[in-house]
């Protein structure tokens, strides 16, 4: 009742303060405005300030002006996104929005992430680098009712530009300390005219070490990737069809991360391991996406997409970052998959809706080998936990808008999902070569589930510059099997899905002339059946499974000011309350988390940037950029014990660029972590073998590239 009333009041308030905001702008749009950012979060082309739901979205302009190249650079841009800045690997990202996230890389992600039309399902190669990208759209919330594999916190979508009749090309190569050296190329335009286009681009980024490790006499957590990506479109100047293949391919051969050691105390030495296992990892990742729109009329389109990936990533890593072995993983994760969409787009003046049949089809391999230091057996417990899940799912949604009058509109969704798992497991006891020296367990399950998700909401035009909508949800994460069962009962024990019912209102505004954007939500997330590790009394061992119930609250504010016709100030501030509300044996028998806050869930965020282009009276345009963020502590682990605490951290930004008159050439300087702060991004504790590490973000790194536009 208390967290409903601080809800309305607070809703109450934001209501009067916008009110009072546009009751002094002008109507009329006039010089020094800022732009209308068009997004399709909904499946067609719509102005942000007039989408319902809350997103934050980032277009070319703004992504060279805080020089965010790639998904990890958005880590502490989105208020209440959560991306640490250091994952298993540079192509690993883990994701969490509003309290709701995935920790384990191998399991499949609270937070969708797209690239294009390719729906990437776990972190594993989900942390993208960008390239001629147009928009990157951050969606908060359960997306389940518009696109075809649900997501229950929200959906990350990077979109490339597609290839037209404009000839389009530039080359780019940088250099910085670490021997980076950065390159990336695209070249795009008509093979016939107005009727075939094709494009293909690619990047190639290599940095050495930034964390010594003494043990092994060199540098590690080093940078050795390459993406690729072509597209080949058919899209006739009279015809209905746009046909578009796309092929795309990563290969990343850095460093697996090698982790950082702390005492009990929590002192670390700054950016050092002493690992002496050789951090293996050798990722191959390729997609293919074969999408076809059909436009029926000026207001209906019909559109299929068709999708393979796979990858193949060996990986060895050492987690105690110690001399001594006491924990190692060696590991190959493969994958493949495939999904068909199809989905009716409607677009009328009282009418909008987007309505799909999603096909989802995909075999996830894990043979882990694990070499563990046990203080009670005073020797190294090795086991080897080898598994295949197989997955099908189908799944119908749609959602439609209908205007009841030219300001209100009614928001209707419904998403039906059914899923099947089949799981096989062996356990096998190996010794320190790796030799398998025995069977301990076997193991072989299925399970079925399935979901029905509403949405229901409205939204409603205050002003032509002021918008308020307002909707429930209800989303889910799919059930699976633990792929580090230490049981064959544990093995054999399916975790069934994870519900969470989102309440939400939000208003966007545009005020002063339309010089000051400001969006603020705020929400509500009820969680059932969370999907994490506990000890369950009956089988006797931890495990993956469900737990009770849980809650998150909060408020996000986005504001853009342009205090001048060059100088554009951003501002961002995510408060977020979460609390586990029935969290039994979170960590053995009779240990509770109950009123802890959620993992990786700090109280607030906030970031802050300036943008000037300086008026230096020289020929071409010379523009100057800095930003910081900001978030308070978080914890590791359900208990929010000490030693699992994620301190307070800032990080600060800053770049230079000038562009020549002819507007070919772009020479720019950027720096990150200024300060060349270093902060735990996550944290292990081990008991059982004494392990507690870090990993570490990167030093302050600067890079000065060169970029020719054609």
């Amino acid at each position: 009742m208390h967290n409903t009333f601080t809800a309305n009041r607070l809703t109450l308030a934001v209501s009067l303060a916008l009110f009072g905001l546009s009751a002094h702008a002008d109507e009329n749009t006039k010089d020094g405005a800022l732009p209308v950012v068009t997004v399709t979060a909904e499946h067609h082309s719509e102005d942000l300030q007039k989408t319902p739901l809350a997103i934050s979205a980032f277009d070319e302009k703004a992504l060279d002006d805080k020089q965010i190249k790639s998904i990890r650079d958005l880590s502490g841009q989105v208020p209440n996104l959560t991306l640490s800045r250091q994952s298993i690997s540079y192509s690993a990202q883990t994701y969490g929005i509003r309290g709701i996230g995935e920790t384990d890389p191998i399991q499949e992600s609270a937070v969708a992430v797209y690239a294009d039309d390719l729906y990437i399902p776990r972190a594993i190669s989900s942390m993208l680098d960008f390239n001629d990208v147009e928009r990157v759209e951050v969606l908060r919330g359960p997306q389940g009712t518009l696109y075809g594999r649900n997501s229950s916190a929200g959906a990350i979508r990077v979109i490339t530009r597609d290839p037209t009749q404009e000839t389009r090309g530039f080359f780019e190569l940088g250099a910085g300390n670490y021997n980076a050296q950065n390159g990336r190329f695209l070249i795009s335009g008509p093979l016939v005219d107005n009727a075939l286009f094709g494009s293909f681009s690619a990047i190639r980024l290599t940095r050495d070490g930034t964390v010594s490790d003494p043990t092994r006499g060199k540098d590690v957590n080093n940078v050795d990737i390459q993406s690729y990506r072509g597209k080949l479109r058919f899209n006739p100047i009279d015809s209905p069809w746009d046909v578009q293949l796309t092929l795309a391919g990563t290969f990343d051969r850095g460093d697996t991360t090698s982790y950082t050691p702390f005492d009990a105390n929590g002192h670390f030495d700054k950016f050092k391991s002493y690992s002496s296992l050789d951090p293996k990892n050798r990722l191959d990742q390729g997609s293919s996406v074969l999408r076809a729109i059909y436009t029926i009329n000026d207001n209906l389109s019909f559109k299929s997409v068709s999708a393979y990936s796979a990858f193949n990533q060996p990986v060895d890593y050492d987690n105690s970052g110690q001399a001594a072995l006491i924990q190692q993983n060696l590991i190959t994760y493969k994958q493949d998959y495939a999904t068909q969409e199809f989905q009716l787009n409607g677009d009328y003046d009282k009418f909008s809706f987007s309505t799909g049949l999603y096909l989802y089809r995909e075999k996830f391999e894990a043979d882990r080998d694990n070499l563990t230091y046990s203080v009670a057996r005073n020797r190294v417990i090795g086991q080897g936990q080898y598994s295949t899940t197989n997955t099908e799912s189908y799944a119908l949604y749609g959602q439609g808008s209908y205007k009841i009058t030219p300001q209100l509109s009614l928001i209707a969704g419904l998403r039906f999902t059914r899923e099947h798992k089949n799981f096989d497991y062996t356990n096998y006891a190996i010794n320190t070569n790796r030799q398998i020296t025995g069977t301990n367990f076997t193991a072989d399950s299925s399970k079925s589930w399935q979901s029905t998700s509403p949405k229901i909401g409205f939204e409603y035009a205050w002003t032509p510059h002021l918008n308020q909508y307002a909707y429930v949800a209800k989303g889910f994460k799919a059930g699976g099997y633990d792929n580090r069962a230490p049981t064959q009962a544990a093995a054999e024990q399916a975790f069934s899905p994870e519900d969470v019912t989102t309440y939400e209102t939000g208003f966007k505004g545009d005020f002063f002339d339309q010089r000051l954007r400001a969006n603020v939500a705020v929400f509500y997330n009820d969680y059932k059946d969370l999907q994490t590790n506990a000890y369950d009394p009956a089988l006797g061992v931890s495990l993956r499974t469900n737990v009770g119930q849980a809650h998150t609250y909060g408020v996000e504010l986005e504001t853009l000011t342009a205090l001048t016709r060059d100088l554009q100030l951003t501002a961002n501030v995510g408060y977020l309350q979460s609390q586990y509300d029935d969290f039994e044996n979170a960590s053995g028998a009779g240990v509770d988390a109950n009123g802890k806050q959620l993992v990786f869930s700090p109280r607030w965020n906030a970031s802050v940037g300036l943008n000037y282009t300086i008026p230096a009276g020289l020929p071409g345009v010379w523009l100057a950029g800095t930003d910081a963020q900001f978030q308070t502590k978080s914890y590791a682990n359900a208990l929010n014990d000490d030693v699992q605490e994620i301190p307070q951290q800032t990080f600060w930004n800053a770049n230079t660029r000038y562009i020549s008159s002819d507007g070919h050439w772009t020479t720019t300087l950027a720096v990150k972590n200024l300060l060349d702060r270093a902060y735990p991004q996550s944290v292990g504790y081990v008991p059982s073998s004494g392990a507690r590490f870090y990993s570490i973000n990167d030093p302050r790194t600067l890079l000065l590239s060169l970029r020719y536009d054609l």
